[in-house]
């Protein structure tokens, strides 16, 4: 039985204590309130029988537990995977980048150098071609962020969507009722050590995401 519907019994009983608390104050005060007592009686007990079978009866204990989830994004495999291929691909953009920038800081170096010697057509159509490559970097650079986030939201899309199906699994195996998610500064302000399955969750997601990259593997 939760705490919704025992606090909801508990008014209930209170009202129908002191209405007949009253009734029976009234009753040694003067007869005729008999038959108004009767009838209060008549009325509370119905109504009694009515708000017990709505409210809704539990049966057994709901089983609660929780994870520490920075402990689960350290050991779980999954976690570990995704950072790498987002570490991956951040290092493979800024090595783009990174060549582009040295090939203009070369040519712009060197025109800053034979620009004295330069005639006025040259030095403008070498400073317009500096220009077009200034451009072209940020443009690039615009792009390959936009494209890095685009596949960071994909790949973090697919580790949420898949490990909360894992959940579902490993959460009916275990028998609980609901298993919530804690860490140091989020909404769950305490969490009873008594609770925590994290050790247990870590090795069970370890052990489906191991299957389901198995699964994806081709037959040898």
């Amino acid at each position: 039985m939760n705490t919704k519907t025992l606090t909801y019994i508990n008014v209930v009983l209170i009202i129908a204590v002191v209405v007949l608390f009253g009734m029976q104050i009234s009753n040694g005060c003067c007869k005729k309130e008999n038959e108004k007592k009767d009838e209060r009686k008549e009325e509370v007990v119905p109504i009694l029988e009515v708000e017990e079978n709505i409210i809704p009866k539990t049966e057994g204990i709901v089983k609660v537990a929780y994870v520490n989830s920075d402990t689960v994004a350290k050991y779980y495999q999954f976690s570990k995977d995704i950072t790498a291929k987002l570490k991956e691909k951040q290092g493979a953009a800024e090595y783009k980048l990174k060549s582009l920038y040295e090939k203009y800081e070369k040519e712009r170096i060197a025109f800053e150098k034979e620009a004295p010697v330069m005639s006025q057509s040259e030095m403008q159509r070498k400073a317009q071609e500096i220009g077009l490559m200034e451009q072209d970097i940020m443009q690039k650079e615009q792009k390959l962020s936009a494209k890095l986030s685009q596949a960071e939201v994909e790949i973090t899309n697919d580790y949420v969507y898949k490990t909360n199906d894992f959940m579902q699994e490993i959460g009916a195996s275990l028998g609980y009722d609901y298993v919530m998610s804690y860490r140091v500064g989020g909404p769950m302000l305490y969490a009873n050590p008594s609770l925590d399955i994290t050790k247990e969750v870590v090795e069970k997601l370890n052990e489906v995401y191991k299957k389901s990259k198995e699964k994806k593997q081709p037959s040898k």
